[in-house]
C-alpha cells in the first residue's frame, strides 16, 4: 500500500520536475509551472498528512518527513514562480538542506533492501544540490545543465512512480 501510494505521488513529481526543467530551459510560463508546482504540492502534502497523523495508513512519520521535503519544495516554486520572484536564494539554501537530508535517507531505504527506491534518494539529493549551487549561490551559468537533468530526473521519477502505483515496484 505504501508503494502504490507513493507512486501516484511521485508521477506527478516526475511531471513537475519535468516541466520545471523545460522552464528552467526557457519555454513556460511562470503562471503555468505556478498551477503544476502548487498541485504537485497539494497532492504530496495530502499524502504526508494521511502517512503522518491518518488512522490505517501503512505509511510512518519517517516516509511523512520524506515526502514533506518535496511537498514544501513544490509549494514554495510555485509560490515563487506565480509571484516572479527573480532571487531565489533563500529556496537553494532550503534545496541545499534537502540535499542533505536525502542522502542518509537513501542509505535508511537501502537498509530496507529497495535498491531503486535508493538510487532516487541519491539522484534527488544531487538534483537538489543541482539547485542549491544554480539558485543559493547564483551560479546562473548551470541553468541549461541544471535544466536538462531536472527534466530527466522527471522522466525518470515518473517512470518509477508508475511502476510503484501499478503495483510493479518494488522487484523483489
Amino acid at each position: 500500500m505504501v508503494y502504490s501510494v507513493l507512486g501516484m505521488g511521485l508521477l506527478f513529481v516526475g511531471g513537475v520536475l519535468f516541466v520545471n526543467g523545460i522552464w528552467l530551459l526557457g519555454r513556460g510560463s511562470d503562471e503555468d509551472v505556478a498551477v503544476f508546482n502548487f498541485l504537485t504540492g497539494l497532492i504530496t502534502f495530502l499524502i504526508v498528512l494521511w502517512w503522518g497523523f491518518g488512522d490505517g495508513s501503512a505509511g510512518t512519520p519517517f516516509d511523512a518527513a520524506g515526502t514533506m521535503l518535496f511537498s514544501f519544495t513544490y509549494l514554495w516554486l510555485g509560490a515563487n514562480a506565480y509571484r516572479g520572484v527573480a532571487d531565489q536564494r533563500s529556496f537553494g539554501w532550503y534545496c541545499a538542506f534537502v540535499a542533505i537530508v536525502a542522502i542518509p535517507t537513501g542509505y535508511l531505504v537501502l537498509l530496507d533492501g529497495d535498491l531503486g527506491l535508493t538510487a532516487l534518494w541519491w539522484v534527488w539529493a544531487a538534483l537538489w544540490a543541482s539547485f542549491f549551487l544554480l539558485l543559493g549561490l547564483q551560479r546562473d551559468e548551470y541553468t541549461a545543465p541544471v535544466g536538462w537533468f531536472t527534466a530527466l530526473v522527471g522522466v525518470v521519477t515518473a517512470v518509477s512512480g508508475y511502476l510503484m502505483a501499478a503495483g510493479f515496484w518494488p522487484w523483489a
